[in-house]
């Protein structure tokens, strides 16, 4: 495989893990409608600039800006919804752990909505999964969880999401003549509309307010998460199979997540933590590996 490609994918995958993991603060100190609508506003502020003075900004055709849309909504809107239910609820490096097994699902959703044929692999991985994500949420010494069944749902619902449209509207636009920073516009400008439609509903009844410890998070984020994560990524499928760097991002996110989770948030996950973290890992591995 290409080395570059490697390195990019490693690298988006740290950006994107701090991004998850910051986000835990940033929900803190603004409402989630509030969070999610200044996100995609300030990712903007980096996008365009770079766009302009680089490659610029090409559309090929309405059918690949419609994919890129669908693309950024799944992506950007439907699943960090999702996610940010998760880690608002619950801590930072189960909700991350969860959410990272997007390579994963990635292999699934391939099996069931493009009738690939499933291997061994896949039905192995699927158990290590599933073993991972009960130690995830399930106290030491009992067989209960510690939060409700809803949010590690919803951080299960957020990997199959971020699974299949980081890598097949992606990978499908790139090969077909769009330029990264082009489906990088389309996929922000998608959740600037989203989540700007949720927050003008939200504000009839709710006031929105933006201080400025919440503000200077989100711009944080927006850069980590919307601007350089997804330069890095998108630059990286341009050099490889989204099936390859598939389970580098994948996995190294999930172990940069809970590292940063511990250093930066000081979070203290439990033996059951850890060993559910690294049966997640194996599983995004050997699926994407040997599958």
């Amino acid at each position: 495989m290409n080395s570059l490609a490697i390195v990019l994918a490693l690298a988006a995958a740290l950006s994107w893990a701090l991004t998850q993991t910051i986000a835990k603060t940033g929900l803190q100190r603004l409402d989630l409608v509030s969070y999610l609508f200044i996100r995609p506003l300030f990712a903007l502020l980096f996008i365009l600039p770079y766009g302009l003075f680089t490659s610029g900004f090409h559309f090929p055709s309405p059918e690949l800006v419609g994919i890129a849309i669908f693309g950024g909504f799944t992506d950007a809107f439907a699943g960090t919804s999702l996610y940010m239910f998760a880690i608002k609820k619950s801590s930072a490096h189960k909700a991350a752990s969860l959410a990272n097994t997007a390579p994963f699902w990635g292999v699934v959703t391939a099996v069931l909505l493009l009738g690939e044929r499933p291997k061994l692999t896949t039905f192995i991985a699927a158990i290590l999964v599933a073993l991972g994500a009960y130690f995830l949420v399930t106290r030491k010494g009992t067989n209960s969880v510690d939060y409700s069944f809803w949010e590690p749902l919803a951080a299960l619902g957020t990997g199959l999401l971020w699974g299949f449209a980081e890598t097949v509207p992606a990978k499908y636009c790139l090969t077909h003549g769009m330029t990264p920073i082009t489906y990088q516009l389309i996929l922000v400008s998608t959740a600037a509309v989203s989540w700007g439609s949720v927050a003008g509903l939200r504000s009839k009844n709710h006031r929105l307010q933006y201080p400025w410890r919440g503000l200077r998070i989100a711009l944080f984020t927006s850069f980590t998460g919307f601007f350089l994560g997804w330069i890095l990524w998108l630059s990286g499928l341009k050099l490889a199979l989204a099936s390859q760097l598939a389970p580098i991002r994948g996995g190294a996110m999930t172990l940069f997540a809970f590292i940063l989770s511990i250093l930066l948030i000081h979070e203290r996950p439990s033996k059951h933590s850890f060993i559910g973290m690294l049966l997640i890992l194996c599983g995004v591995f050997i699926v994407s590996i040997l599958g």
